[in-house]
């Protein structure tokens, strides 16, 4: 009788087992089918993986090329605006002390247009600004 009821629940036990295998086994069968529709791969080899980080590794670095690109056009464009608008503030600065305002105008004009270009006429010029 005991041993009856050891086999009865050694049954019992390989049957749930195998129901829950069966369970899993078609939670995995319908999760592949819905992917297949759905056009999705869950395969995930270790050599795979190795090429889609190298993909990523390249995307970051692209990335990365892209954000020191940025800042560098940042700093550029700061610096330009900066040193043109204080070359237009030293030509109105320099209207005091020249004596031909022509000169003054052109330094006016070429602060406005030319921005951090200023600063050469400024230094080439010889009477300019009170030198």
């Amino acid at each position: 009788m005991n041993s009856e009821l050891d086999v009865q629940n050694l049954e019992n036990v390989v049957n749930d087992n195998i129901i829950i295998e069966n369970k899993t086994e078609n939670d995995e069968i319908e999760t592949a089918v819905n992917n297949t529709i759905n056009n999705k791969t869950t395969i995930g080899w270790s050599k795979i993986d190795k090429d889609d980080n190298k993909d990523d590794n390249k995307f970051n670095k692209s990335e990365n090329k892209l954000k020191i690109i940025g800042y560098f056009v940042f700093v550029f464009t700061l610096l330009w605006f900066i040193t043109g608008l204080l070359g237009w503030l030293m030509s109105i600065y320099c209207f005091k002390y020249n004596k031909t305002k022509i000169e003054n105008v052109v330094g006016v004009l070429i602060a406005l247009l030319l921005g951090p270009f200023y600063w050469l006429y400024y230094i080439y010029m010889q009477n300019y600004c009170g030198k």
